[in-house]
């Protein structure tokens, strides 16, 4: 872990990738809310706007940086070397796993956090969403951002081609946020929680129930869908299901496949 770390922090390519996705995320955002007046964006408002962005963007830095992190050593093998040094598999698999996991839950509250606090700092809180429930939404993205760190891991250790990885993940991103919308459209249901991470995402951080609220003695767009604890408990379990046998499946690929 401590020889991963000393290599995500003098990479190049993390700084890079960063940078682009706060380019491509700002972009965006600044599309959508060019339309309202710069001192009327207040933090929770800034929040209820990027939950949208973040949902779509997220899944992409996950699979980014995961397949870098874990599949730079695979393919120059590292890896190889380091299990002829008497290394356990379980410490080479594990040991990228949580490295991965750090840079991704680092980068989430990159994207979210610094943003959503100079709003507040310019124009205050607002009342489109309270604290609490923007502490518990984003607290509860953490789950399937291990999730889909752990799904890509095995991903990656499947393939072992971090390109051919990022290629399979963007296509499968693109497959599984179409079935999401269709299923959703279609049929009143979490089954698609257990399916499909993306959709945990959604229901965390997009709110979707909008509609004004008179307070101080103005209109304000507030967000009327409160995070329910049955979405919670199906958001909580699907992650920590997913997580594990993702996990399970690739140490097991791990162990069994010749690393030659």
């Amino acid at each position: 872990m401590k020889a991963q770390k000393y290599q995500v922090l003098r990479s190049i390519s993390t700084y890079v990738i960063l940078l682009c996705s706060l380019l491509f995320i700002a972009a965006i955002l600044f599309a959508e809310i060019s339309g309202e007046q710069a001192e009327k964006i207040t933090g929770s408002m800034f929040v209820s706007y990027i939950g949208e962005i973040n949902m779509e963007i997220l899944p992409m830095l996950i699979l980014v940086y995961t397949a870098v992190i874990f599949g730079n050593d695979l393919t120059d093998k590292t890896v190889n070397y380091e299990l002829l040094c008497g290394i356990r598999r379980s410490d080479v698999f594990f040991g990228r796993f949580f490295v991965a996991l750090a840079v991704n839950i680092i980068v989430y509250l990159i994207i979210t956090v610094p943003s959503m606090l100079i709003f507040t700092v310019l124009n205050g809180w607002g009342h489109t969403m309270t604290v609490k429930e923007v502490v518990i939404r984003y607290s509860l993205g953490l789950l399937p951002v291990i999730r889909y760190t752990s799904f890509y891991t095995f991903i990656t250790m499947a393939v072992r081609n971090k390109a051919v990885v990022i290629g399979i993940g963007y296509v499968f991103s693109m497959i599984t946020m179409l079935l999401t919308i269709l299923i959703n459209e279609l049929f009143d249901t979490k089954v698609t929680m257990y399916l499909f991470s993306i959709d945990i995402f959604d229901r965390l951080l997009n709110p979707k129930n909008m509609g004004y609220g008179f307070f101080d003695g103005e209109d304000v767009m507030v967000v009327k869908d409160i995070l329910e604890t049955d979405t919670m408990c199906h958001a909580a379990a699907a992650s920590i299901l997913g997580t594990a046998v993702f996990l399970l499946i690739g140490y097991a690929v791990m162990r069994r496949r010749d690393m030659n």
